[in-house]
C-alpha cells in the first residue's frame, strides 16, 4: 500500500519536474544566445569585425544603414546611394571615438569608398555623429543624427555587461536611437528654381546644421560626379564651393603646366591671400603646413588695390592665388610661378554677379555657391580657361624661399608685383650702431682711465 501511495506521488511530480527543467533549459539557451543568433541581418557585419569585437557603435551604423534602406527603399550595394557621414572623422562620443561606426554603415548599406559612394565628412571633435543618405534617382535626402547622451551611456554599459547591452540597444526604437530623422528633396533643379522654400529649411537647419554640406557635395556626385583626388578635398573642407573648386582647378593647371620630377616635398605654396582653394592643394601635393610646404600671407585692402593697379593689362581681371616653388634637389635650384584665378570671367559666364557671395541675409550665398559648384565642375579638365600664370621667377637656394615665407615679407613686393613700401623719415634715420663700436668706445674708455692714473701717480712722484 505504502509503495503504491509512494508511486503514485512520483508520477504525480514527473511531469512538474520535466516543466522545470525544461523552463530551466529554455533559460540557458536564451541566456547564451548571441545578439546575431537574436538578430542575423548582423552576420556580415561580424563576419568583417568578430563578433567579439562588436560594439554599440557598430549597430548605430547599422541601425542608421536599415532606416534609411526603409525611407528610401534601396537594397544593399545600390550604386545610386551615396552616404555621408563624420564617424570617425573626428566626431566624438564623450571620450568614445566613432570610426566603429563607419564599418556598421558600409557592412549595411554596401556604400564604400572604393565604390566612390560614401564620403567621410571633416567635423571637429565636438560635432554631433551623423550619417545621411542620398538617392540620386529620387534626390532625395535621409538624414540621421544620434541621441549623443543615449549613446555614452550604452557606451558606458557595454564595458560591463557587453551581450546584454548589445541586445537591449537592437531592442529601442529608432526615435530613440536618433534625435534627429528628416528626409528631404534635394534635387539641384528644384532649390535652383524655387530657392526660397529651401531658404526656410536651411533656417529651420533640418539637417542639424549640415543643410549646405549635403546639398552641394550631393548634387554635385549626382550631376558631374566626384573624382576621388577632388573627393579628398571635400572631405577636409566638409563642403563643395566654389573656391574649393577654383583650388582643384589650380592644382589640375599645376599638374599639367608646372610638374616636379620627384613624388613629395618638392613643392611650397605660398597662398596670398588664402581662401578654400589651399585645403584642395593641401590634399593634391601633401604641402601641409606642418612639413613646412605651405604658407598663408594675408593682404589688406590696400595691398590688393595696388596689386591690381600694377598687373598688366591683360591680368587686370585676374586675382592672385598662390606662389608656387618647385625645388630641383639634385641640382639645388628651382623654379616658381604666381598663379591666378579669374574670378570676373568665371562670374560673368556662370551668369551670377560675385556680391551674391556675400549676400548672407538671403538665400543668394548658397544660391550662388550651388550655382557655379555644378557649373565649374565642367572646366576640371581644362582650366586654363580661368587659371593663368602670372609671373614666373628663378630660385638660387633655398633662403630665398625661406624669404619669401618669413613673417613681416610681402612675397609680392619682393618679385616686384607691388612697389615696396618707402620707409619714412623715421625709419630713414633710425640706424642700428654696430656692436664694434660699443667696443671700441669702451676700451678708449679704459686706456684713458689707465692713463690718468698713471699720470696722476707721476704727479705725486715729483
Amino acid at each position: 500500500m505504502l509503495f503504491k501511495i509512494v508511486r503514485s506521488k512520483i508520477f504525480a511530480i514527473i511531469p512538474m519536474f520535466i516543466l522545470f527543467l525544461s523552463m530551466v533549459w529554455v533559460g540557458v539557451a536564451n541566456a547564451q544566445q548571441s545578439v546575431v543568433d537574436e538578430y542575423p541581418e548582423l552576420k556580415p557585419l561580424t563576419n568583417f569585425v568578430g563578433e567579439e569585437n562588436l560594439s554599440v557603435l557598430h549597430l548605430a551604423g547599422f541601425r542608421a544603414a536599415k532606416r534609411a534602406m526603409d525611407e528610401l527603399g534601396f537594397e544593399k550595394g545600390d550604386a545610386n546611394i551615396l552616404v555621408l557621414t563624420d564617424a570617425g572623422y573626428i566626431a566624438k562620443i564623450g571620450e568614445y571615438t566613432t570610426e566603429k561606426a563607419l564599418d556598421g554603415v558600409m557592412l549595411t548599406s554596401g556604400c564604400s569608398r572604393g565604390k566612390g559612394n560614401l564620403v567621410n565628412v571633416h567635423k571637429p571633435y565636438n560635432s554631433p555623429l551623423w550619417f545621411a543618405f542620398f538617392d540620386k534617382k529620387s534626390k532625395n535626402c535621409v538624414y540621421l543624427e544620434v541621441n549623443s547622451n543615449l549613446l555614452k551611456t550604452y557606451l558606458d554599459k557595454e564595458k560591463e555587461a557587453k551581450e546584454s547591452t548589445l541586445k537591449d540597444f537592437m531592442k529601442l526604437e529608432d526615435e530613440q536611437i536618433f534625435s534627429r530623422i528628416a528626409v528631404e528633396n534635394i534635387d539641384a533643379e528644384k532649390l535652383l528654381e524655387n530657392p526660397e522654400d529651401w531658404q526656410k529649411k536651411m533656417e529651420a537647419k533640418v539637417f542639424g546644421g549640415n543643410e549646405f554640406s549635403l546639398i552641394t557635395i550631393c548634387n554635385v556626385w549626382a550631376y558631374k560626379g566626384l573624382p576621388n583626388d577632388f573627393l579628398k578635398a571635400v572631405e577636409l573642407h566638409d563642403h563643395i564651393c566654389p573656391g574649393l573648386t577654383s583650388g582643384y582647378l589650380i592644382a589640375k593647371y599645376i599638374e599639367k603646366n608646372f610638374p616636379t620630377k620627384s613624388p613629395r616635398y618638392d613643392y611650397t605654396v605660398i597662398a596670398i591671400p588664402p581662401w578654400c582653394k589651399d585645403d584642395a592643394l593641401i590634399q593634391f601635393f601633401e604641402t601641409n603646413v606642418g612639413h613646412k610646404h605651405m604658407f598663408v600671407k594675408w593682404l589688406t585692402k590696400e595691398q590688393s588695390k595696388e596689386l591690381k593697379k600694377h598687373l598688366p593689362e591683360n591680368l587686370k581681371g585676374i586675382d592672385v592665388a598662390n606662389i608656387v616653388i618647385r625645388w630641383e634637389r639634385s641640382a639645388s635650384k628651382g623654379e616658381g610661378i604666381v598663379i591666378g584665378f579669374d574670378w570676373g570671367k568665371a562670374s560673368k559666364l556662370c551668369g551670377i554677379e560675385r556680391s551674391w557671395f556675400k549676400d548672407f541675409k538671403t538665400y543668394k550665398w548658397w544660391w550662388t555657391r550651388l550655382k557655379m559648384d555644378l557649373w565649374l565642375m565642367d572646366y576640371t579638365d581644362k582650366p586654363e580657361e580661368f587659371v593663368a600664370t602670372i609671373k614666373t621667377f628663378n630660385v638660387n637656394s633655398t633662403n630665398e624661399i625661406w624669404k619669401l615665407a618669413s613673417a613681416g615679407v610681402n612675397p609680392l613686393a619682393e618679385l616686384g608685383l607691388i612697389p615696396k613700401p618707402t620707409p619714412t623719415p623715421i625709419e630713414k634715420t633710425v640706424e642700428v650702431i654696430p656692436l664694434w663700436v660699443y667696443v671700441t668706445i669702451g676700451v678708449l674708455i679704459a686706456v684713458i682711465i689707465v692713463m690718468a692714473c698713471l699720470y696722476t701717480i707721476k704727479l705725486r712722484k715729483t
